[in-house]
Parts: structure tokens; C-alpha cells; sequence
């Protein structure tokens, strides 16, 4: 789903159109924030940290520390990766993402708050297209990310910090302050939430997610905006199913379905 500039949000914010909106500037922003590189700086920045609880991960015998070539980690992502045909009826929308000088200095803040540490990077990182579905007030999106890291204890690591409250909280700082900085259509944004747990993930090295709720109101009217990331890892690779809605969350028959096929093509292409 494209990033608005806020000029472009603050016309659209009519008296009529203020809740939709401000609804789509939160979701892009906060879908932005939550399946791009920050989750993944922040767990990279935690992984000296987070390599002694590793031990609690569960890594099937024989499997191989790391992808041969990064070509080879290249081909498993678009293998693993949303697509157009696995959502029918959404539409699959571009990529346009834009930081301002005041949201950069938020970064660095956030990343400071997780900790400075190793900073090695993995062998390849993509996403999926952002794929959306609008009907009346229903406004939906889902998107997929797959990162190789250089190994699997590298993404053993990175899933140790995932799981962290340090990093929730820093991340969640972050997102208040980010969001409190903007405007919102008219919007007033509380604070911002998250919930973590660990979703069923059979024949992975272990799993995580992430439900970040955002409340808004204008005129009185009371919404909410909730982003859900549900991952896992197997072998070096980290992958992540993200989806948004607004007003309601996405809904779990649909989401279910597609960390279910997600994981099935982890493991049948595993790297």
C-alpha cells in the first residue's frame, strides 16, 4: 500500500472523509514501520544479546546453517513470497516509502534504545508486493517478507530478539512518538499497543507475532487500526506475514490460511 504524503492526507480529510482518512495515513505509516527494516535493525542490534536464549529453539537435525549462494537465498524468497494469486480479489498496490528528516531521528532513537551490537547483514531481504481489498468500510491489506540471514544461528538470534519485551517496548516508544509527531487528517492518536504470542509454526525453528493496535478519534468517534505480523524461522530464514485493517482486525480464516501456505513453501524450498 503506497505511503500519503501528509499534504495528500490533510485534503483528503473532508468532514465526510476524515475517518477514512486518517485510517489510511495511520495504516501506511504503521505498516511502513512494521514490516520494513526497523523490526529488522532493531532484532539484528539485540542478537549478541539475545544468543544465549537460543538454546530454547528447537532446530531439526541435519538441517544447513546457511543458503550456498545468494542467488540461491534470492530464488527461495521469491519462491516463498505472497502473490497476486494467493489473495483473490485484493489488489496488489506498489511500494513508496519516504522517511522525513524528524522520522530518521525517531530511528535512531529507536535503534539506540534496542542496544547497539552486531550489525552483520543477512544474504538477501524481500518483500511481496502490498496486496489490498476495499469494499464499503472494509479496508484490508496483506504483504509477506522473507530474509536470509548468513546462518541459522544468525536467525535463531534475530528471532530471540523478536521475542523480547525490550524490543516491543522500544518499538512501541517509537511508534507513539512517531504518530504523536503527525497529523492525522484531524485525527487525536492514543497510545499505541502490542501483543505478542507464538502462532503454531510445525517443522519451523520457532515462531512469533505481533498485534500493534492504534487508536484515533475524530468528532467523538472512536476507531482502531491494527497491524498483525506473524512470523517464524527455519533454517537461516526469517519469514513474515504482515496484515492491516482498519476499524476491524484482518480477518484470522484468511490469515491462518496464508501463514499455513507461507510456512508449507518455507519448507518445501527450504534454503
Amino acid at each position: 500500500m503506497p505511503v500519503m504524503s501528509r499534504e495528500i492526507c490533510l485534503a483528503a480529510a473532508t468532514t465526510g472523509g476524515r475517518l477514512a482518512a486518517a485510517g489510511r495515513c495511520l495504516r501506511a505509516l504503521l505498516l511502513l514501520l512494521a514490516c520494513g527494516g526497523l523490526l529488522t535493525s532493531c532484532a539484528s542490534h539485540q542478537r549478541a544479546a539475545a544468543r544465549n536464549a537460543t538454546h530454547s529453539l528447537t532446530r531439526p537435525a541435519g538441517r544447513p546453517q546457511g543458503p550456498r549462494t545468494r542467488a540461491h537465498a534470492l530464488a527461495f524468497a521469491r519462491a516463498v513470497n505472497l502473490q497476486a494469486s494467493d489473495v483473490p480479489g485484493f489488489t496488489a498496490s506498489p511500494r513508496q516509502e519516504r522517511d522525513s528528516a524528524a522520522e530518521k531521528r525517531l530511528q535512531r532513537r529507536l535503534l539506540r534504545c534496542a542496544g547497539a551490537g552486531d550489525q552483520a547483514g543477512g544474504i538477501a531481504a524481500v518483500r511481496s508486493k502490498y496486496f489490498q481489498l476495499k469494499r464499503g468500510i472494509i479496508d484490508l491489506s496483506v504483504s509477506s517478507e522473507v530474509v536470509v540471514a548468513k546462518s541459522s544461528s544468525a536467525a535463531a538470534s534475530e528471532l530471540a530478539a523478536i521475542r523480547s519485551s525490550r524490543v516491543r517496548g522500544c518499538f512501541s516508544s517509537y511508534l507513539d512518538s512517531l504518530l504523536k509527531s503527525q497529523r492525522h487528517g484531524g485525527a487525536s492518536v492514543g497510545p499505541v499497543s502490542i501483543l505478542s504470542g507464538t502462532p503454531p509454526a510445525p517443522g519451523s525453528d520457532g515462531s512469533y507475532g505481533w498485534r500493534i493496535t492504534a487508536t484515533f478519534s475524530i468528532d467523538q468517534i472512536r476507531a482502531s487500526l491494527y497491524v498483525d505480523l506473524l512470523g517464524f524461522v527455519i533454517g537461516p530464514a526469517r519469514v513474515t506475514l504482515s496484515s492491516t485493517g482498519a476499524l476491524r482486525p484482518f480477518p484470522a480464516s484468511i490469515q491462518q490460511r496464508l501463514f499455513v501456505l507461507l510456512l508449507a513453501r518455507a519448507r518445501a524450498h527450504a534454503v
